[in-house]
């Protein structure tokens, strides 16, 4: 059986539909939640009635990418690869489709990291990849129910 490790304590403010505003640790940073194109179309919400934000499905996507890019990158890291001109960065896609019951649900999140390096570093590089997955806790705690994927396009700086 696992230990609790940590407990996240988070507050939710309600502000009418279709917004929220969540108060996250450890400062008490503000994030606003709402909707934005396509996503107030389903809910039927008039377009002139918000102020576009991102929903929270957008901040799932961002969270599985935020997570495993800093799990690859720290995997680089302790590997001692020396990040080239253009660093590692990723695109995250996340395809989010209507269920029967007209519910909205993310199938499938695509991460795909730009991660440039000298040559030397190709194998260590490789190695990162294949274990970093496994180690993002937000990865190995969405995937039961969301297919996550990742891909890299690796520039050697040759």
């Amino acid at each position: 059986m696992s230990v609790i490790a940590y407990t996240s304590v988070v507050k939710i403010k309600h502000h009418g539909v279709p917004n929220n505003k969540a108060t996250l640790p450890p400062d008490g940073e503000a994030v606003l939640f709402g909707v934005h194109d396509e996503i107030a179309e389903h809910y039927k919400i008039a377009p002139d009635s918000f102020v576009p934000h991102a929903a929270t499905l957008d901040y799932i996507v961002a969270a599985a990418g935020g997570c495993l890019t800093g799990t690859f990158g720290g995997a680089l890291a302790v590997r001692g690869v020396v990040l080239g001109e253009h660093g590692l960065t990723a695109n995250v896609h996340g395809e989010i489709e209507r269920e029967d019951d007209n519910v909205l649900v993310i199938k499938r999140i695509y991460v795909v990291y730009h991660l440039s390096t000298a040559p030397e570093f190709k194998e260590k590089v490789f190695r990162a990849y294949d274990v970093h997955a496994s180690k993002c806790p937000v990865y190995r705690s969405l995937t039961p129910g969301i297919a996550i994927t990742t891909g890299l396009n690796w520039n050697d700086n040759s």
